[in-house]
């Protein structure tokens, strides 16, 4: 009876918003809103145009099992299909969605409920195109490691998956890398005990030597590994700062990254590098995005795309919480760049600004759009700790056609911070905007500040003006003409 009536609820808070085509491409927003917490986990485009999302809905009520739940839309963000399930009285994510030709194949982690995350394993589930379950199997990790996350990915002939667990409780994070058939039916694997500092790989891939690249993102370092495991060696990688990163391999020597850095003046910055050797970061191409006063932290499951190399996507959050990166009280925005093949930034896009938002992945798709996954707090009107998923289908030019006035006020060229302000407001133009017009206006519509901007990044001093509701205007010549409402308290 639980999930019947889940079902329910579910497809009733589902919101899309459809919009008209632009170059035969569609654009649209889609929701899972309830009132309970979804976390985004995953979203694909099959061959076939069908979009795959998969979230966890985490139950408010004491005892219930989390739901893990895939969805199948239309590439008009029409839901076609969903199905539902939770295992073993255990927290279960589906980390990563694999489609072949007849079947999709979900690879996901199980743990206690408890926050030990002990008893914990990885889950296998085999699905028709129907999303009708066929089989499933399950691999339990030793009872008393503690997971802390997982990543998978797929080579021609194996699944390879890795990721980080605790062996005892006062270890430190051990990285660990398991490879299994296609079929589930074998596995070799790897532990890497690190006694004194945390270790992950979050991201894998099989050579054309049958070596292994894994990337170490908690020590900065690309492990090398042969056919049977064994470790050849560890490279250093310092050009991005701990944390995720996100990978692109454009051939099987090189790839494309995008992960944090310090550069240049101590600032962290989002940085995108094109690296020419599987190991070797020497004489890679490297690029950081702006100097910034906030965390601009690169989309946790992955931050770049292409289907064509001219034609990059780059994903990110602007103004992430680092101590509370689910629930933060403060704005932040989706952030959508497009590059050129040697990382020149063509144009970008914020979306958000209104809640805290979180992205969780961007891809490429066969339009030559994009499709972007992550969720939502809203903190400002929320009483408790409840996101929703949220799914953006942009153009390649990064837009919503046709949109309604909210999405209109969501989607910006620039964005005015912190709002409510004080001393100061912050305004940050993109790149295809190299300078703008600011306008302020009172409540009676009187100009009070007039200012022309020309950086990246401005900060203009309002410790001048009353307390009050202001309506802010932006304009310049190539194209930008943006207004909306700014709070001095």
């Amino acid at each position: 009876m639980k999930k019947s009536i889940y079902f329910s609820v579910s497809l009733l808070s589902i919101l899309v918003f459809r919009f008209s085509l632009y170059s035969q491409q569609t654009t649209w927003e889609f929701k899972i809103k309830t009132p309970e917490y979804e976390y985004f986990n995953d979203v694909i485009q099959t061959q076939d145009n069908k979009i795959i999302l998969t979230y966890t809905t985490i139950l408010s009520a004491a005892g219930e099992d989390d739901i893990a739940s895939v969805i199948q839309l239309s590439s008009e963000g029409n839901v076609l299909l969903e199905n539902h399930f939770s295992h073993l009285n255990r927290d279960l994510y589906i980390n990563n969605i694999f489609d072949s030709i007849d079947f999709l194949y979900l690879i996901g982690s199980y743990s206690n409920k408890d926050q030990q995350k002990t008893q914990a394993g990885i889950a296998f589930y085999k699905m028709d195109k129907n999303l009708n379950l066929l089989d499933s199997s399950f691999f339990d990790f030793p009872p008393s490691n503690r997971l802390f996350a997982l990543h998978a990915n797929v080579a021609k002939d194996e699944y390879l998956i890795g990721g980080s667990y605790y062996i005892n409780p006062n270890s430190w994070g051990s990285p660990f890398f398991y490879t299994f058939s296609h079929e589930f039916d074998s596995v070799n694997a790897i532990i890497f005990p690190e006694v004194s500092q945390n270790g992950y790989f979050n991201k894998f891939k099989k050579l054309s030597t049958n070596d292994y690249w894994l990337a170490e993102i908690a020590q900065r370092k690309y492990y090398q590994l042969d056919s049977n495991l064994l470790l050849i060696e560890k490279h250093p990688n310092l050009t991005y700062l701990p944390g995720s990163i996100g990978i692109k391999w454009d051939s099987d020597t090189t790839f494309y990254s995008v992960g944090e850095i310090i550069k240049p003046q101590s600032n962290i910055n989002l940085g995108y590098t094109r690296q020419f050797h599987p190991f070797d970061t020497t004489g890679s191409l490297s690029k950081h995005w702006n100097i910034s006063d906030t965390v601009d932290f690169p989309a946790f499951r992955e931050s770049i795309d292409f289907n064509n190399k001219d034609s990059i996507f780059i994903g990110a959050t602007r103004n992430l919480s680092v101590q509370n990166p689910y629930f933060a009280q403060q704005a932040s925005w989706f952030i959508i760049l497009q590059t050129d093949s040697l990382l020149n930034v063509r144009w970008e896009r914020f979306y958000g600004g209104d809640a805290y938002y979180v992205m969780g992945k961007i891809i490429s798709t066969h339009d030559g759009g994009c499709l972007i996954g992550g969720w939502k707090y809203d903190y400002q009107n929320s009483t408790t700790n409840q996101t929703d998923v949220i799914l953006l289908k942009l153009n390649s030019e990064g837009l919503l056609v046709g949109q309604n006035e909210l999405q209109k006020s969501l989607l910006r060229e620039a964005i005015v911070y912190p709002n409510p302000g004080s001393e100061a407001i912050q305004i940050r133009l993109a790149v295809q905007h190299p300078e703008a017009l600011l306008e302020l206006f009172d409540s009676q519509g009187k100009l009070v500040l007039s200012q022309q901007l020309h950086e990246k990044e401005s900060r203009i001093n309002t410790a001048q003006l009353p307390f009050g509701t202001y309506i802010y205007r932006l304009s310049a010549a190539t194209g930008l003409n943006e207004s909306g409402k700014w709070v001095k308290r």
